[in-house]
This record gives C-alpha cells, sequence and structure tokens, in this order.
C-alpha cells in the first residue's frame, strides 16, 4: 500500500481516531501530488475488502484491529458538537478584550475528536506591539469567567497556549517543530472569532508550510538523526515546548508532540 497513504492513518490511530477517504486525502502531505480523491478511495477500498494493513467499516478505515475506534468516533463526534456550541457562546466575553484581532481553535476538537475532560487549545492574534498586554487582558477574563485551564480542571476550559501579533503570522521552527504533528494540528486551526476581517486567510498564506512540508524526508532524517544523538549522549528530552518573544508565545508544557512522534516514526518507518 502507497506510504503516503497509511502516514495520515498510523498518525491519528495514535489519536483514536479513523479517518473517511476523504479526511485520508486531505490529510496527504507534498510527496504525493499525483494522488487524485479517486486514486486514494480506490486504493483503500482494495485494501480495505483484503482486511491486510488497514480495516473499513461504515466508510470509515482504521489499522487491523482497532475496529473499536469506529463506534467511538460515532460518540466522540456527538461531544464534540456539544463543546462547540459552549465555545461559541464562550467567544462572545472574548469578543469583548481590547486588542484582540482573533481567535482560532487547535487540538482535538478541529478533528471531532474530543472527550468530556478535552479543553479548549486556543491560538489568539492580538495587535501589533501589543502581546503582553493583551494577553494580561485576556487570561484575566478568561480566568474571571472561571474557564481557566488548570492542571486538575480541563473539561471545557481554556487552553491559552499560543498566541501571535497580526504583523507576525508566521510560526517558525523555533516556535514549534515543523514536524507531521505541527503541520497536522495547526493545518486544521478553526476560526472562533475573527475581529479583523481577513486576518484568517492572511494566518494561512504566512504558513503555508503547513501543506508543503515534505514530512516523509524529515521523518526519516530525525529517526537517524536521533540513533546517533543517544549513541553519544543519551536521549534527550523534549517534552516542554515553550517559545517566548515580543511577537509569539507558544506554551505546550509536557507537550506530547514529541511521544507521539516518536510513537510515529517507529511504525511509518517499520
Amino acid at each position: 500500500m502507497n506510504q503516503a497513504l497509511t502516514a495520515p492513518l498510523i498518525y491519528y490511530d495514535l489519536l483514536e481516531r479513523p479517518l473517511t477517504a476523504l479526511e485520508v486525502y486531505r490529510y496527504l502531505r507534498a510527496d504525493a501530488p499525483e494522488l487524485s480523491f479517486f486514486n486514494v478511495w480506490q486504493e483503500l477500498k482494495t485494501a480495505g475488502t483484503q482486511a491486510s494493513f488497514i480495516q473499513e467499516k461504515n466508510g470509515l478505515y482504521c489499522l487491523s484491529g482497532r475496529q473499536k475506534l469506529i463506534a467511538a468516533r460515532q460518540k466522540r463526534l456527538k461531544l464534540a458538537q456539544l463543546k462547540w456550541k459552549k465555545l461559541k457562546i464562550i467567544g462572545k466575553y472574548l469578543a469583548l478584550v481590547p486588542f484582540l484581532r482573533l481567535v482560532a481553535v487547535t487540538g482535538s476538537l478541529t478533528s471531532c475528536n474530543t472527550t468530556k475532560q478535552s479543553d479548549f487549545d486556543l491560538l489568539v492574534i492580538v495587535k501589533k506591539n501589543r502581546l503582553w498586554l493583551g494577553r494580561l487582558l485576556l487570561t484575566g477574563l478568561v480566568g474571571t469567567l472561571g474557564k481557566r485551564r488548570h492542571e486538575n480542571f480541563t473539561q471545557d476550559r481554556i487552553c491559552l497556549n499560543c498566541y501571535l501579533t497580526e504583523n507576525n503570522l508566521e510560526i517558525t521552527a523555533q516556535a514549534k517543530p515543523r514536524d507531521f504533528h505541527s503541520a497536522q494540528e495547526y493545518g486544521r486551526v478553526t476560526p472562533v472569532l475573527e475581529i479583523k476581517p481577513g486576518l484568517y486567510e492572511k494566518f494561512i498564506r504566512a504558513n503555508l508550510w503547513l501543506a508543503n512540508l515534505d514530512w516523509l524526508e524529515k521523518i526519516t532524517g530525525q529517526w537517524q538523526n536521533e540513533r546517533i544523538v543517544k549513541k553519544r549522549q543519551g536521549e534527550r528530552s523534549n517534552a516542554d515546548q515553550v517559545f517566548v518573544s515580543d511577537e509569539c508565545l507558544m506554551f505546550h508544557p509536557r507537550s506530547k508532540s514529541d511521544k507521539l512522534m516518536k510513537a510515529f516514526n517507529r511504525k511509518i518507518i517499520m
């Protein structure tokens, strides 16, 4: 089976989410430009009937032996719909914050793959030269509403983990690793509140690397590099992804990104 097709299935299996044929097609990376949706659908259909590496049920595809995820997806979809409604209500209050330009969702909610305890991961864009003041005001409002995420309180709470200024919309490699996980996470960014019209479109244009990421080359390179580093220095910890500047704040303490990508790399190379 084409490895370009197996990559989305493997990645989203780690997130316990089966995919439709259209989703597999949407989540392909730039190394498979010659594949049309029909090509993807035909190959998935053939592989699904052969019951080898992947299996299909009710139009959903998952790795072999993971059919239980199909039933779980239906439950999570209904739960996500309720969470979207709650977030839209909260968004009306966030619109009151000065200097705010755009609020968008990242994380599990954008793929309707939430659990009951899931929080709302938000990407925030504020006015030029007002990052710190905008963050202070937004954090204060979220806290006043009793919706700020804490260690033991996550359900339907707000996690403000990414701030950008309107004049600096690119998520740089210094702020966030440019790997398959980041491409998927920020490629699904969904605006909830766009105070400055057209800003979401500008954000997408500023981050074209999300669509052009040559992930297969990076995967094999990272895997080989990690083996070399381990032999020389021992395994490094990369759980905390925190970046601070006057134009970008990125808060992902104890990020699952590193662990997730290591598991993904092992499976994709097998």
